[in-house]
């Protein structure tokens, strides 16, 4: 652990704010090197991230949004790197006694942060490092200068790397179904309780629906209220987080409490498959009642989100659901 020597952090701030001074030529100006907030995020359409591993992640303006590498972005994840991109401030240079250590440090942990503006010319080039003993500083270095600094949000008592230094699935967007226009056609597969499953399909402007075990059914029609309100709802299904792959193998064994597939009107197919947590973890099953609290649910064999059945229970919904209101308007 670096070791502080010489005096008190406010010391060390003095001193580094009279350095600044001199190095101006008497100037109210500070040294470019020693800037490292960016006045307009507005102005920045990319960020390019990369660490010691040579590992690359880019986050990329696309409109409204912002992507990662390509894919939809965890929007307060992006806004929360924005606002500590504006409002942090360098609060004093890093003292002679800790330098070779934090100088280490960067070479070895630090993280490059290239910010791009909107001709994709690079405003500013720095990398961040690890924290200060009092984890009220983060240790940065602008490319281009040889001294590395501390770093801190007036006013914002901690450390600023967990706002920079995150893994790609937690840069990720936890919306889990891209927007559904409409529904050409929905098959809801509960394997385990087969008289619930069903299969709705669009057929002109009206909506169809038949028990998926029972396909010789005459089908039912469907009111277009039921299916709007069921689209809006998968809509605006987020997830807790975005796991590994290392669930897979077990997912890939075992049978899902239930199966949602998705046909949008351009063709485009969405499914979904939800396992209990605790049938993975523990064993459990369906014939052994257990709170179910949350899923691992793979989207497209592709992405394993973890989610919450308060947040999940509103579209495992059945047949029955479907067909109650096939006469809503029809009475005379």
């Amino acid at each position: 652990m670096i070791k502080w020597m010489g005096g008190t952090f406010l010391v060390v701030l003095l001193a580094g704010l009279a350095w600044w001074q001199m190095s101006a030529n008497g100037k109210e100006k500070i040294r470019e090197e020693l800037v490292l907030n960016i006045p307009d995020t507005s102005q920045i359409s990319r960020i390019n991230i990369l660490d010691r591993n040579g590992e690359r992640t880019t986050l990329a303006r696309d409109g409204k949004r912002w992507l990662v590498n390509e894919m939809e972005a965890r929007q307060d994840a992006v806004d929360n790197l924005l606002a500590t991109l504006h409002n942090q401030r360098v609060s004093a240079l890093v003292p002679k006694a800790a330098l070779n250590n934090v100088v280490k440090d960067l070479g070895s942990n630090g993280i490059r942060f290239d910010v791009k503006g909107k001709k994709d010319e690079s405003i500013m080039s720095f990398y961040v490092g690890g924290v200060t003993p009092d984890e009220r500083g983060t240790f940065m270095l602008r490319e281009g200068s040889e001294w590395p600094v501390i770093v801190n949000i007036p006013g914002f008592e901690g450390g600023l790397r967990s706002r920079y230094i995150m893994s790609i699935r937690d840069w990720r967007s936890r919306q889990i179904i891209r927007p559904v226009k409409s529904i050409s056609k929905l098959i809801l597969d509960y394997p385990t309780r087969q008289e619930h499953s069903l299969v709705l399909e669009r057929s002109g402007k009206e909506y169809q629906v038949t028990p998926l075990y029972k396909p010789d059914a005459d089908p039912v029609p469907v009111h277009e209220y039921l299916v709007e309100a069921y689209t809006d709802q998968i809509n605006h299904l987020f997830a807790e987080g975005i796991l590994d792959d290392s669930k897979r193998e077990a997912l890939n064994s075992s049978t899902p409490f239930c199966l949602v597939t998705i046909a949008d009107e351009s063709g485009n197919v969405q499914k979904l498959e939800f396992y209990p947590t605790v049938w993975i973890d523990y064993g459990s099953s369906d014939d052994k009642p257990v709170k179910i609290e949350r899923y691992y649910t793979d989207y497209n064999d592709e992405t394993i989100y973890l989610t919450q059945h308060l947040l999940m229970q509103k579209i495992f919904t059945g047949y029955e659901h479907f067909v109650s209101l096939k006469n809503f308007g029809k009475e005379k």
